[in-house]
């Protein structure tokens, strides 16, 4: 065994780096991402330097843990300053608070319709409203829209 790590060279790393990254590409596993990248790191720095195998898999262990630290530390940082692009998705419904829009039917039952961008959407009123009548977007229940009639 020690026989076989004595003779790692370069090539060894840089093809161990693009099978992980290339299972990271099928998989989207995210950890596979930054020790593929550390993989590489070392391959290239082999490349330049040449040392024994303990040092090359202790930096090897070290490039791991460093670019995942810093991947995690940039994702906290993203995450915690709001601006992951992907976070207003599930709060679809929230985004329409405070919209003005036009009954389709009239309230029956506490419900009607509103057609809010490209879709219509079933509302629910307090107050029997007509057709045509304005409302605002005070809420959501579930896929439904509260709304209040306007002034």
């Amino acid at each position: 065994m020690t026989a076989l790590l004595a003779e790692l060279t370069h090539w060894h790393w840089l093809g161990l780096g693009f099978v992980l990254l290339a299972i990271e590409v099928l998989s989207s596993v995210g950890f596979l991402l930054w020790t593929g990248i550390a993989a590489v790191e070392v391959g290239l720095i082999l490349l330049l330097w040449p040392f024994g195998w303990q040092a090359q898999l202790m930096l090897f262990a070290v490039q791991s843990l460093l670019t995942t630290w810093v991947w995690w530390r940039w994702q906290h940082r993203l995450d915690s300053s709001g601006q992951d692009a992907a976070s207003p998705i599930n709060e679809r419904m929230q985004s329409y608070l405070g919209r003005e829009l036009t009954l389709l039917d009239d309230v029956v039952q506490g419900t009607s319709r509103v057609r809010l961008d490209d879709t219509v959407w079933t509302v629910r009123s307090e107050v029997p409203l007509t057709a045509g009548s304005r409302v605002k977007v005070v809420g959501a229940d579930s896929h439904i829209l509260l709304v209040e009639q306007l002034p």
